[in-house]
């Protein structure tokens, strides 16, 4: 049997891919299911056992390697989150078997944990997609970012995962835009982008180093005194973010002259991508699923069961 399937299971999505072993092309998919937070204890094994099971017919089932936040506390069964710096081989070296479901594998997360004590930081999925675009770009360093709710700049040397941080973007976007008077009367739907607004907001960005606490409050006083239309406050609020975000990133090293790897959604890997152009920062753009997939082959073929802790 030369297939393996590949498991991206988070918090509010369930996907699958029969993938040939040797060659990565992949054979058939799912459709999309249930996500964690609609699932608790042994829930976990039968729903991803009945899901899988047309794949898993006959006496050597495809073995099943599981990415995401499957492997958090609050799902299937605790993942460990080794120590930085990491290469591939030790990330497959920490896969844990699922319990009750043989042949199932979940990979591990990964950690920032310097000997500063105020100094952690932890990702869970984003790591196999670093390692999955770094091995499509045929690079052996470079730096990521992989935008989302939390979105994750990483930096990798020689093939090793050395450092990454977090940024709350897109959960502090949603709050400003659900939570707060910033969004009253506001579609929360950011689709189209407006470009101008989207402009403005990364502009009010850089407008001052007093941050995003003071920058904010600027999609309530343009809509006052500045013309901002109530349905451009997404697409503004969605370019402050962003541009809060790549000061950060950028006080922190992580915009180098050679570009980065852009890892994720088509949309709003485009924003990004429009964001870093400002910047002066080239960005070459790995779709998400793809790098899930590659980085979930490489893993599944430095796989040595029997090593597993």
């Amino acid at each position: 049997m030369t297939d393996l399937i590949v498991v991206d299971w988070g918090t509010t999505s369930f996907r699958a891919w029969l993938v040939d072993r040797e060659t990565g092309a992949v054979r058939d998919t799912l459709p999309d299911g249930r996500g964690m937070k609609e699932l608790s204890g042994t829930s976990f094994r039968d729903y991803c056992a009945e899901r899988l099971a047309p794949w898993r017919q006959g006496d050597s089932p495809p073995p099943v390697y599981l990415a995401g936040m499957v492997g958090a506390p609050t799902g299937w069964t605790p993942a460990p989150q080794p120590a930085l710096p990491l290469r591939p081989e030790d990330l497959a070296a920490h896969m844990v078997s699922a319990p009750g479901l043989d042949g199932a594998w979940l990979l591990p997360g990964v950690r920032v944990d310097e000997a500063d004590p105020d100094r952690v930081d932890v990702m869970r999925g984003e790591e196999v997609q670093i390692l999955g675009a770094m091995a499509r770009s045929g690079r052996r360093d470079g730096v990521l970012c992989l935008p989302g709710t939390h979105s994750k700049w990483a930096r990798v040397r020689d093939g090793v995962l050395t450092d990454f941080t977090t940024f709350m973007t897109g959960e502090v976007y949603g709050a400003l835009l659900g939570h707060t008077l910033l969004g009253q009367g506001v579609s929360a739907d950011a689709s189209p982008v407006d470009d101008a607004a989207f402009a403005q907001g990364q502009a009010e960005a850089g407008r001052s180093d007093a941050g995003l606490l003071a920058h904010a409050f600027a999609a309530r006083t343009r809509r006052l005194y500045r013309g901002l239309a109530p349905e451009a406050v997404p697409s503004f609020l969605s370019g402050l973010v962003i541009g809060e975000e790549l000061k950060g990133a950028t006080a922190l090293g992580y915009l180098p002259a050679d570009g980065v790897l852009l890892v994720g959604a088509d949309a709003l890997a485009d924003r990004y991508g429009r964001a870093l152009a400002e910047r002066g920062t080239a960005a070459t753009a790995v779709p998400a699923a793809e790098a899930t997939l590659a980085g979930v082959l490489i893993l599944a073929r430095l796989h040595r069961p029997g090593d597993t802790p």
